[in-house]
């Protein structure tokens, strides 16, 4: 089967990709062509919201655009919503779907109606691809010309495919290689010698990266730092255990001019923590939700990794001064307090959240254990304060 080339560099390409080696893999390729790319990853059940997203983007930039789906199968009617979006921009849709009755969209009228003026009837037409490896995509494909099924070989050697006439015969050659070996681990070819190399790049990209979750586009970058490191230096002729040696090197690198040199170069501060302090250097203004409890300015923390949690918020409470406590919060409804001299947490712990502990680190439970996201969190710890007559409020 040929796998179709991505029809023009010079238009913005909006790239949705699996949040895996394979999912990054792709992206990578279109990276090393030089796309105009916006990059966005997704698990499966993600994928909605984060394709809702992507429409609502492309309507703010207003002009013709690519969308390109990759190691993601989608379902019949993921498929056909999708299909339906392209065709309301004036694009490349291909689904025959008269037969069926019309279904709510992906993307709000006035969003579908703002991009469609953009483009005009007689000018370049939003195109969408969809390169995947998975069977069970088999329906969606057969439906729709767009969506490209290909068992044989993975996302990213499809990706590659797709945009291999962009590269000259040197970069054309060390991708092809590159996206093979990404086929070995991801198609689990344990008989190939590279298999076992493969597969440590596949758990080593799966690791917790220490970055704080709403940095999407830093941890992305982060992702193909550590490909690029980890390529070069097998290419070099490293064996796996030098690999593995030097990945605290490869890590240590992507710090470097993004934090400062005494702390990159303070060498009784742990990596992660140097991790830390670039995610409070990078988090945009008002990426952390605030509440006023009480008179104090308090962050919430929704479903971040406990130790992120703990590093992040000592940069932002401590030394940046941005709140006065801290909360995190699971979907569980499961909480860690932690706070600036002058706050108890240990006190409101156990005056709102059934918990205690001590002044500046405490725990406590919310009664709503099942919580959808940091919206609800917000919603619920502000109604359990007012229910214990205490006061809050949204900042």
């Amino acid at each position: 089967m040929t796998t179709p080339i991505l029809p023009n560099r010079d238009v913005p390409l909006f790239h949705l990709s699996h949040n895996d080696l394979d999912g990054y893999g792709a992206q990578y390729m279109t990276r090393a062509a030089g796309f105009r790319a916006h990059y966005y990853n997704a698990d499966y059940r993600d994928v909605p919201a984060t394709l809702e997203r992507i429409f609502e983007d492309m309507a703010r930039l207003g002009e013709p655009s690519q969308l390109l789906i990759t190691d993601l199968n989608l379902t019949v009617e993921q498929s056909d919503m999708v299909d339906r979006r392209i065709q309301g921009m004036g694009g490349s849709g291909t689904a025959d779907t008269s037969s069926k009755p019309a279904r709510n969209g992906l993307l709000s009228a006035d969003l579908a109606a703002q991009l469609k003026q953009s483009i005009s009837a007689e000018g370049p037409k939003s195109e969408v691809m969809l390169l995947d490896h998975h069977a069970t995509g088999e329906d969606a494909a057969e439906k729709h010309a767009w969506y490209h099924l290909d068992t044989s070989r993975c996302a990213s050697r499809l990706a590659f495919e797709a945009i291999a006439p962009y590269l000259d015969e040197q970069a054309r050659a060390l991708y092809a290689a590159r996206a093979d070996f990404i086929d070995v681990g991801d198609r689990w070819l344990k008989q190939d010698a590279r298999f076992h190399r493969s597969i440590f790049l596949i758990g080593l990209m799966m690791e917790d990266d220490q970055l704080a979750p709403p940095l999407n586009a830093l941890k992305r970058e982060y992702r193909f730092h550590l490909m690029e490191s980890f390529f070069r230096r097998m290419e070099e002729g490293a064996s796996l255990e030098e690999l593995e040696r030097a990945v605290y090197d490869f890590r240590k690198d992507f710090l470097k001019g993004r934090v400062d040199d005494g702390v990159y170069l303070d060498r009784e501060t742990p990596l992660k923590d140097k991790f830390h302090k670039l995610s409070a250097i990078a988090l945009p203004e008002g990426s952390i939700p605030m509440l006023r409890i009480d008179g104090y300015r308090a962050g919430i923390f929704f479903n971040w990794p406990h130790d992120v949690f703990r590093g992040v918020v000592m940069e932002l409470m401590e030394n940046q001064g941005k709140m006065d406590m801290a909360i995190r919060v699971g979907g569980n409804g499961r909480m860690s307090l932690r706070s600036n001299n002058g706050v108890d947490v240990g006190i409101i712990s156990g005056r709102y959240f059934e918990g205690g502990g001590h002044p500046g680190a405490a725990g406590g439970v919310l009664k709503d254990n099942r919580l959808k996201d940091v919206n609800h969190a917000l919603r619920s710890i502000s109604q359990t304060v007012l229910d214990r007559k205490g006061q809050v409020e949204r900042l």
